[in-house]
This record gives structure tokens, sequence and C-alpha cells, in this order.
């Protein structure tokens, strides 16, 4: 029984003083001269850190078998986060005449709100507060130019109408 018990006692102590995972994600850093995300870990049991990418993570069987794996799901979700945001498009200042400058995958570009409703790519890459907004506006400018149409076209049958249009009382809402 004694022996068991310092067995067991040592396996207690080599655990606690050897973990399995040697790194432990610190922080996340944004890389200044590459669109590369920086993740800084720090080694158990000293004061060292280490940076690295995510492809210096997923290319080193070590260093995977190193990392502690929550730091590894968190690290996936992180990259797979910023791949969907790089594909989404923001629009970046609304013009006149319902046109909108859009920037995506960092190049701008002028579209009318018509080609935006109309282009079922563009439209699912746009946020959604800024896809009501724009087929608001462009619905509303539509209207407005059927409303001037359809005005027009009254005006010009009451004067082809002439005398017998006089008798023709127009309706009018109340204001």
């Amino acid at each position: 029984m004694p022996l068991q018990s310092l067995r067991n006692l040592k396996h207690w102590i080599v655990g606690v003083f050897n973990p399995p995972y040697q790194l432990s994600l610190c922080e996340i850093l944004p890389s200044r001269e590459s669109n590369a995300t920086v993740y800084v870990f720090k080694q158990y049991g000293t004061h060292d850190i280490i940076k690295l990418r995510h492809r210096d993570i997923i290319g080193n069987v070590q260093i995977l078998a190193a990392i502690n794996p929550k730091d590894l799901i968190g690290i996936a979700l992180y990259e797979n986060n910023l791949k969907e945001s790089a594909g989404e498009c923001q629009v970046t200042e609304t013009l006149r005449g319902n046109q909108y400058r859009i920037a995506s995958h960092g190049r701008e570009e002028v579209y009318s709100g018509e080609s935006i409703c109309g282009n079922l790519d563009l439209f699912q890459r746009l946020p959604p507060h800024e896809i009501c907004k724009i087929a608001y506006e462009t619905g509303f400018n539509k209207g407005r130019k059927v409303s001037g149409q359809l005005r027009a076209l009254a005006e010009q049958g009451r004067t082809e109408a002439g005398e017998a249009a006089a008798n023709v009382v127009p309706l009018r809402s109340r204001k």
C-alpha cells in the first residue's frame, strides 16, 4: 500500500509541474506588416512568450500538440470570423441620386440603388440594416417617378379633353 501511495504522489507531482500542454494563449494581436494575426503564447513554467501566426501553428504538429485544445478552438473560431468578415461589403458613403459607394476587398465602387437590389451577390454580402435602407430609398424614388408620370398623364388627358373635362371634378385628399 505505501508503494502505491508513493506512486500516486509521484504521478500527481509530475502532473502538476509538467502539464500536457506547454503553451497557453495570452493575447491576439493584428499584425502590422501583413493581414495575418499574431497569437502570443506563454510557455508554462517560464516567463517566455512565443509569437506565432495561424499558418505557423497549423503547419507544425509539435506546436499543435503543445497548445491547449481550448485555445486551438478559440483560434479556429477567430480565424473563421476573420474570413467571413473579409467577404462582407460595407457602405462607406451615400451619394445623391440613389448612389452608394461600397467598399469590398480593399476597393471602393459606386453602385445605384436599383443595381444593388438587382444584384443578389452584392445584396447578400451587405449588412441587413444597409439593405433595408437602400431598398426603402430605391422604392421611394421609384414611387416618386411613377407618381410624376401619372400626374403628367393626367394633365395631358385634361388638355386633350378640353371642354368635356370642365365637368369633371378632380378628387383631392384632405390636408
